[in-house]
């Protein structure tokens, strides 16, 4: 009889588990991570704090950080948030071809850049450094597969089911596609975080928001994965992130005030004095993604990125849909204006759950 319980309730788990994620949109995550908090967790906690969305895996790229202090920072989050049976896999830790050698050359000839991730000077670590995360070192460990390989076979086993969802440099997502170069047919969509059209704000060399970090990061990664044949791409570019503030009374009292365990993370790392995380550039590619209405303003543009080692190195190259262009361009859905109102409400509803 304890035996005939015990497969009872065994059968019954598994029933309500398999209940639980039926209907729940599936998503795998690639994304950099600089911290305890700011935009690069706070995205990932939007998408897991969704009761619509399934989060299968995520891989941590270099990018904002190195990909390896960023899995130690990421895996204690989600130890902290309630999320830790959600597997994570490192992604690349360099980029294809650019470097921190090149980057100096190029600003010697072009001028300085104000933002550079994981090169920048003041803050300095090595690729293979692990600092303790500010919110205490993880007890549990990535998985020891590769990035790449983690995401091909997440997308493979669901195929047609699968979101890629990116808001860092793509150099993971670009190893995938080169070594699988039917990973694009298989996800149902690519959303990503990245680019800038006509915005002076936000870039890594003012006034020039063509210059968006996640993209100049690793260009030749970005040209490989625009140009795969997905089945539909959506961008999010520095023209809306610079229409959010991460940092507002609201949103700082709304987190203070809850007791949930992803509001008192935000409340005790991600918001400390006023300057708080700046735009909330990958918050608005993962609330967008649950919810389009939110999105009041897109175009659709034939978009990519300037591989040329000049001077225009890393930049968006956009043109309109009725221009004609090469072969290997794809469309892309690129947004540009948001309900900035009801962004913040669907933000703080989900870290206070």
């Amino acid at each position: 009889m304890k035996t005939k319980c015990a497969l009872l309730l065994v059968l019954l788990a598994a029933a309500a588990a398999a209940q639980d994620s039926a209907g729940r949109r599936k998503v795998f995550i690639d994304q950099d991570i600089r911290g305890a908090a700011g935009t690069d967790q706070q995205s990932i906690l939007v998408l897991l704090q969704s009761p619509e969305v399934q989060v299968l895996g995520i891989s941590v790229t270099s990018g904002d950080g190195w990909a390896r202090a960023g899995v130690a920072n990421l895996l204690r989050m989600l130890e902290l948030t309630g999320h830790a049976d959600v597997p994570v896999a490192m992604g690349a830790q360099f980029p294809l071809i650019n470097s921190q050698e090149e980057t100096r050359q190029w600003e010697a000839q072009y001028g300085e850049l104000n933002y550079k991730g994981a090169w920048n000077e003041r803050d300095y670590i090595a690729p293979d450094a692990v600092p303790t995360p500010a919110a205490g070192a993880p007890a549990t460990r990535a998985i020891s597969q590769h990035g790449a390989e983690f995401l091909y076979q997440v997308v493979s086993k669901y195929p047609g089911e699968v979101t890629v969802w990116a808001a860092g440099p793509l150099t993971t997502i670009a190893l995938a596609v080169r070594l699988h170069p039917e990973l694009p047919a298989l996800a149902k969509e690519l959303v990503m975080m990245g680019g800038g059209i006509n915005v002076p704000d936000g870039g890594i060399q003012q006034p020039n928001g063509r210059r968006e970090f996640n993209w100049w990061f690793d260009p030749e990664a970005t040209r490989i994965v625009l140009s795969a044949p997905w089945k539909k791409i959506t961008v999010t570019p520095l023209d809306i992130s610079v229409k959010t503030a991460g940092s507002t009374p609201r949103l700082r009292d709304g987190l203070a005030k809850s007791n949930s365990r992803a509001a008192k993370y935000l409340t005790q790392y991600g918001y400390r004095g006023s300057g708080g995380s700046g735009y909330m550039y990958d918050e608005i590619a993962a609330a967008a993604w649950i919810d389009p209405t939110l999105i009041t303003n897109q175009q659709e543009l034939w978009i990519n990125v300037d591989i040329n080692h000049g001077a225009s190195y890393g930049q968006t190259i956009f043109v309109e849909k009725s221009v004609k262009v090469p072969s290997w361009w794809k469309l892309a859905t690129v947004q540009f204006d948001l309900d900035t109102g009801r962004f913040y409400r669907l933000f703080l509803d989900l870290m206070q759950r």
